[in-house]
């Protein structure tokens, strides 16, 4: 039985008075725990100081936001520099590099068309290279480089690719603090292609809002994007101008036409809305409205109507708010049904639904020819829609006019007149 008391430490004996031996190797296993734990709370740091700066950073200054993380990096890890590559960025949908390095000189954008940035992507797996002299792609550089893919949901989305001065700069224990970096960054990557895909998305549902009812508007969107193009279709066109303005807009200052247009089309507009209607165009003073497109309608005939003899009852309210200098001002409504071309006209960031058509034509016609008041529609419409008509309320008359001539067409249409009761 020993009579001293003793320890055993990676198989070496400890007695109670250590050798200076032992004591040396006591001191440099203490000395190697701290080293490491000073690294690990070095990149903690480091992590920290990225986060804090993407927060201290206005989400849509996207350049600026990478900028600032890829300096602490270089900063921080003693790196020549640090490039990250998004193959598609959220404005332009297209390659974007952005780079920091040590001495602010450093171009990247040789990384294009690297064959580093294709193997990323095809193989979705990190790679070192310890010495990038013997690769001619690197522009005669000198030192390490180390790459990582960016990847969320199988798919790569860009490359984080680092470099240090000297050869074998990487080391395998350096491998989960840069994993923990680039997958900040992913985060933040889609963080921001989150942001930016609702921002569209607000902006597209505020561009459709303007044209159409809110549930088109999600049916419309459940359907996907619209895109340019027209098809063929029935639907049912429907004019609405103001008779008088002209006249009065001669007496009135600029900035008062503005306000009763507005508040006009603000009367007149829900209205279109309420009866499944599309609102195609502002013209002057006169609304122009589609019933059956986007969405097909097969009672777009009686909406039509509907929405026209709910237009007086407003046009009533707008007279009396507005008081005198509106009194004398009356409303024509022409409406004509058939086929047309509807769809989306412009390019694609710029699109602009609308109807195309004799049917469209004859419409507008059709409304010019009416009188103070009158609703003036063709046979077709009051065809379609009669055997509903005991549920329209604000008729005061509906007038057969038979066969008239169109003013600049050669053909004859059979029209009808609606005197509203309240107008």
């Amino acid at each position: 039985m020993m009579s001293e008391k003793e320890d055993m430490m990676d198989g070496t004996k400890l007695t109670s008075t250590p050798s200076p031996a032992q004591f040396q190797f006591i001191t440099n296993k203490f000395l190697t725990v701290q080293q490491k734990y000073e690294h690990k709370i070095n990149e903690l740091s480091i992590i920290k100081e990225m986060v804090a700066a993407m927060k201290s950073i206005d989400v849509t200054d996207h350049d600026r936001i990478w900028r600032s993380q890829l300096d602490c990096l270089v900063k921080y890890k003693n790196l020549s520099g640090a490039v990250l590559y998004l193959f598609k960025d959220f404005l332009h949908h297209q390659g974007k590099i952005i780079g920091s390095s040590f001495d602010n000189q450093m171009d990247y954008s040789f990384l294009r068309q690297s064959r580093l940035l294709k193997n990323l992507t095809t193989g979705k797996e990190e790679i070192i290279i310890e010495d990038v002299s013997n690769y001619d792609e690197f522009n005669d550089m000198e030192g390490s480089l180390y790459a990582m893919p960016m990847i969320s949901r199988g798919d790569v989305h860009g490359a984080l690719v680092l470099f240090k001065n000297k050869k074998q700069g990487f080391q395998a224990a350096d491998s989960y603090f840069y994993a923990i970096v680039r997958d900040h960054l992913m985060n933040t990557v889609s963080f921001q292609r989150f942001y930016f895909d609702k921002l569209s998305e607000e902006k597209h549902i505020m561009y459709l809002s303007r044209f159409f009812s809110k549930n088109v508007v999600d049916k419309i969107l459940k359907s996907g994007r619209p895109r340019l193009g027209g098809e063929r279709i029935k639907a049912c066109i429907l004019f609405a101008d103001l008779q008088g303005f002209t006249t009065l807009s001669e007496t009135i200052s600029p900035e008062e036409v503005v306000v009763i247009l507005n508040d006009f089309f603000s009367h007149m507009i829900p209205v279109v809305f309420k009866h499944s209607g599309t609102l195609d165009k502002l013209m002057g003073d006169c609304v122009m409205a589609i019933f059956g497109a986007p969405l097909h309608d097969e009672k777009c005939s009686l909406h039509a109507v509907s929405a026209a003899l709910d237009m007086f009852f407003a046009f009533n309210r707008f007279k009396h708010k507005k008081g005198g200098i509106c009194e004398k001002l009356k409303m024509t409504v022409g409406i004509n049904t058939g086929e047309l071309i509807a769809g989306f006209l412009g390019e694609e960031n710029h699109l602009n639904y609308t109807v195309i058509g004799d049917t469209v034509n004859s419409a507008q016609r059709l409304q010019s020819m009416a009188r103070g008041n009158e609703i003036y529609l063709s046979a077709k419409v009051f065809d379609e829609m009669k055997a509903d008509i005991e549920t329209l309320g604000n008729i005061a008359r509906i007038d057969q006019l038979g066969a008239l001539k169109i003013k600049g067409k050669t053909q004859i249409l059979d029209v009808c007149r609606i005197i509203p009761e309240t107008c």
